[in-house]
């Protein structure tokens, strides 16, 4: 946490879509460790999906059917900083076994708002609270819904004991109105609303700034603003370490670096779309 703000990375998860979650172990361990020295709360690392229905994936694809290997990886590196990763449940899903016995800490359940099925949502957020994860929920695909769409949200996450929603700017269409409306609607309701904002035309930034004038407290962001699926790219870490005025020094400039050979050496098994 930094400055009252809870920060997740999303890089791997992002990323993921141009790497196909192939990731070199030694870049997962110097990044987990670098966001830890940032004051990062959560790195997200994937989905818990189903490899029958998206096989030939890296690791961070299957984060529920892979936790001997995660561990493998974050064994002797992993101390605060909270590991996280997706839930989509309108997608195969991989079951999920016990935090007690994973890698993750937190799952975030992705539903897309015109979707959501209030009773699937509710079912999954109380089977995962009963494995003992911490839940957040994620609508994506949200700049289209209504004030009373956003209120009913809020008022479902409180009965279901989750007390952050992020709001997730998939076709980069929120307005500064949208995102101060969301944040002070969930508020009247008892929960908090938390930024995930896309960058297509460049407003990222403006409305990050609005968001936290309205007092949000939870946000978003990848190294180098890099997107995912439609590339369409976001609020970019470096960003919010030089609004809290952490300078990193090289170490950023190295892990960059090894950013842009991820891309390179798995391009091949890109899952995103030009």
């Amino acid at each position: 946490m930094i400055d009252g703000i809870t920060l997740f990375d999303c890089t791997v998860r992002e990323v993921g879509y141009q790497t196909g979650w192939f990731f070199d172990p030694a870049f997962l361990r110097d990044y987990y460790r670098f966001l830890e020295a940032a004051g990062y709360d959560y790195m997200e690392l994937g989905f818990f999906h189903n490899p029958e229905a998206d096989p030939g994936r890296g690791l961070t694809r299957y984060c529920g059917l892979r936790t001997e290997e995660l561990n493998e990886v974050f064994g002797r590196t992993r101390n605060i900083l909270k590991l996280s990763a997706m839930r989509d449940i309108q997608r195969p899903l991989a079951p999920v076994g016990p935090c007690s016995g994973s890698v993750i800490d937190a799952i975030r359940i992705l539903s897309r708002s015109k979707q959501t099925d209030p009773d699937v949502l509710s079912r999954h957020v109380d089977e995962l609270h009963q494995l003992g994860y911490e839940v957040f929920i994620n609508f994506t695909s949200a700049g289209r819904n209504s004030c009373e769409e956003n209120v009913a949200f809020a008022k479902l996450a409180k009965k279901l004991g989750v007390n952050v929603i992020y709001f997730a700017d998939t076709e980069s269409i929120f307005t500064a109105k949208y995102v101060a409306d969301a944040i002070e609607l969930c508020r009247a309701e008892g929960v908090e609303a938390g930024m995930h904002l896309h960058n297509k035309n460049g407003t990222a930034e403006e409305l990050l700034d609005v968001a936290w004038a309205h007092k949000c407290r939870y946000t978003d962001s990848t190294l180098l603003g890099l997107g995912g699926k439609w590339y369409d790219g976001n609020i970019a870490t470096e960003y919010l370490l030089k609004h809290f005025k952490y300078n990193p020094g090289y170490e950023l400039t190295r892990l960059k670096t090894m950013l842009i050979q991820q891309l390179i050496k798995y391009n091949e098994h890109s899952a995103a779309v030009l």
